[in-house]
């Protein structure tokens, strides 16, 4: 895990001009052990997967291979040597189009969790409280197109308006029921306010009702 973080760290301070330099050269190096460690702990999984019978032969390696975490092991490693191929080439480490093939090395996050302990989990939470979840996942449905529709009708006859369509009403919607506020649409109206301060507090009683 902390060889992992480690990369997924310096992978960030590669983006950064400062940086870029010396990250880049650690992290060059760090993908050759890391590739050859996680090349040969699949191959040696592989390999004794077949002491269940269920993987046993060539039918089986493949049905092992079609489980959701080698399907991951396969996309990173993948990843993994196209960005220490080209990287080892003399490129720029860090140039736009292997900053696209990092997003799968990302994945390696996600197989540190082997034994899918916390997906199992989080998906026994989520189905014994499914009713629960739903319910206000349709309550705020509601909440964002009612309070989108009656911004729109008061905001859309305005001369500097924000609220051109009812596209841009629904964007604004999500953004204030979020409560994340970017403030690249805001009602300039007193009905507009008023609603807008109704959907703002509705936002936090949606978040508030799933937790």
């Amino acid at each position: 895990f902390l060889m992992v973080f480690l990369c997924l760290v310096l992978s960030v301070f590669s983006t950064i001009d400062d940086y870029e330099e010396t990250a880049s050269t650690i992290l060059l190096r760090m993908e050759i052990v890391m590739i050859v460690w996680f090349t040969f702990e699949f191959f040696l999984r592989l390999w004794s997967a077949g002491c269940r019978s269920r993987y046993q032969g060539w039918l089986g390696r493949l049905r092992f291979l079609r489980s959701p975490f080698c399907v991951i092991d396969v996309i990173v490693i993948t990843a993994s040597l196209v960005v220490l191929a080209v990287g080892s080439s003399g490129q720029v480490f860090a140039a736009s189009a292997l900053r696209g093939l990092r997003f799968f090395q990302i994945l390696r996050m996600v197989r540190m969790d082997r034994r899918g302990g916390t997906w199992k989990l989080l998906g026994s939470v989520v189905y014994a409280h499914r009713q629960e979840l739903f319910t206000t996942l349709y309550i705020g449905f509601l909440g964002l197109i009612f309070s989108s529709f009656l911004v729109f009708l008061a905001e859309k006859d305005q001369k500097d308006t924000n609220f051109h369509n009812f596209a841009d009403a629904l964007w604004w919607g999500v953004i204030t029921l979020c409560t994340v506020g970017y403030g690249d649409t805001v009602p300039s109206t007193w009905p507009g306010k008023l609603i807008a301060a109704f959907c703002a507090l509705l936002g936090i009683s949606f978040f508030a009702l799933p937790a």
